[in-house]
C-alpha cells in the first residue's frame, strides 16, 4: 500500500473515531495531525514527544483532547481511564493507541503517557 493510501485509510479510521466519541457524548477536538521533521525535533528537544520517528510526520497520527479537558489557561488535563473506550474503539479498528505507550500489560489499568495520541500500525 503506498502512503498516499495508507493517509487515505488512515482518514476514514479517523472519522469512524470522532463519531465515536460523539456517539460516547465525549467530543473531542484535534490538537495535532502532520508535523514537519523541524517540528518534531522540536517536540522532542522540550520534552514533549519520546521520539524523532513519529506517524505525524507521514499524516498517520492525530492527537486529540475530550474538549472537557482542555481549560480556560491552554492546559489539558489527560486522564489515560478517560480515553480508554475510545483507545479500546481504535484498536479494534486495527489502529495503535497511545495509551499503551508504556501500559503495564499485566493489569486491568490504562497506564500509557500518551492517551490523547491515535496512530495507524504498522
Amino acid at each position: 500500500m503506498t502512503l498516499r493510501e495508507r493517509q487515505a485509510a488512515f482518514l476514514i479510521m479517523d472519522a469512524k473515531l470522532v463519531l465515536k466519541a460523539d456517539e460516547l457524548g465525549t467530543p473531542i477536538v484535534c490538537l495535532e495531525y502532520f508535523r514537519s521533521v523541524e517540528r518534531q525535533q522540536y517536540l522532542v528537544s522540550i520534552g514533549r514527544s519520546k521520539t524523532l520517528n513519529s506517524k505525524h510526520i507521514l499524516g498517520l497520527a492525530k492527537d486529540y483532547a475530550f474538549l472537557s479537558d482542555i481549560k480556560d489557561d491552554g492546559k489539558i488535563n489527560y486522564r489515560s481511564e478517560k480515553y480508554r473506550a475510545l483507545g479500546e474503539f481504535w484498536e479494534s479498528l486495527g489502529g495503535r493507541w497511545g495509551g499503551r505507550f508504556g501500559d503495564n500489560l499485566t493489569t486491568e489499568v490504562i497506564e500509557g503517557w500518551d492517551c490523547g495520541h491515535f496512530e495507524m500500525r504498522g
